[in-house]
């Protein structure tokens, strides 16, 4: 499709999105969901559809996957609105989870309206949780048992990849986790795709879903991510998605646990 036709598109749905926001705070307030951010936020962080779910999911993930128990210190860079913080009849909230052992919470993101409504609606009733616009502005004296980089390297580029490992491994306690998740290509299968994402321009040890705009969805060699972890000592698991159209994966993008010393 022309690139013209789908930047009026997207324009238009967010045009309907913002008209229909009354409606959503009716819904929200009928169905006793309140604490949840309008429409014009949740539409940030991915599918509207499955907005509870996914955060019900990665609570789970962080548990099984990374050993999160109550009382450790949680990063959580690209938090948006603040989706792991949000309660869900699975799994619960972090910052309830969390503070059973009194364990504190940073969400970090770029949005500073995300950020806001966080600030507004989330940190008065978490006194140990805190939001920041920027990871240059969390303190660097913080200490993190567990990062979470959910749907963040997917959108950026590869210096970017550098420079947010550099300030992880900042933020890392000693034996720490980060839970990552990625599009991973391996041996150049790219034209073996049979899902939502071709990525149809390559980069440089990457590809791009649109050429125009690469930073939309961004995939990575598998052994420039292996040659990457080593060069910042990470050890790392990886657990495969569906993304590619299988229907058979653990979560829908590639997760990859990656491992302080």
């Amino acid at each position: 499709m022309d690139e013209r036709l789908i930047s009026i598109a997207r324009g238009l749905r967010q045009g309907i999105k913002w008209a229909i926001n009354p409606f959503d705070w009716a819904v929200r307030e009928i169905n006793n969901k309140k604490s949840q951010p309008p429409l014009w936020l949740r539409q940030k962080v991915g599918s509207l559809n499955d907005f509870e779910g996914s955060g019900a999911e990665y609570m789970a993930y962080l548990k099984l996957l990374c050993g999160l128990t109550p009382g450790m210190s949680v990063l959580d860079i690209g938090c948006g609105c603040g989706l792991l913080c949000l309660d869900n009849t699975e799994n619960g909230s972090i910052l309830k989870y969390l503070g059973y052992g009194r364990g504190r919470y940073v969400g970090v993101d770029i949005d500073s309206t995300a950020i806001s409504w966080c600030k507004r609606n989330i940190e008065p009733k978490y006194p140990t949780a805190r939001f920041y616009n920027g990871i240059e502005n969390v303190p660097t004296s913080y200490r993190f048992n567990l990062v979470v980089c959910k749907s963040l390297f997917t959108h950026l580029l590869a210096f970017e990849l550098e420079s947010t490992l550099d300030f992880i491994k900042i933020f890392l306690a000693k034996g720490g986790k980060i839970l990552t998740t990625w599009f991973i290509i391996e041996n150049n299968e790219v034209s073996t795709l049979e899902g939502r994402y071709t990525f149809s321009y390559p980069g440089v040890d990457c590809w791009y879903e649109r050429g125009t705009n690469p930073q939309l969805a961004v995939a990575y060699d598998l052994n420039f991510l292996k040659d990457l972890f080593k060069k910042f000592e990470f050890g790392y698991d990886i657990w495969y998605g569906g993304w590619r159209g299988s229907n058979r994966g653990l979560s829908y993008q590639d997760i990859i646990i990656l491992k302080g010393e």
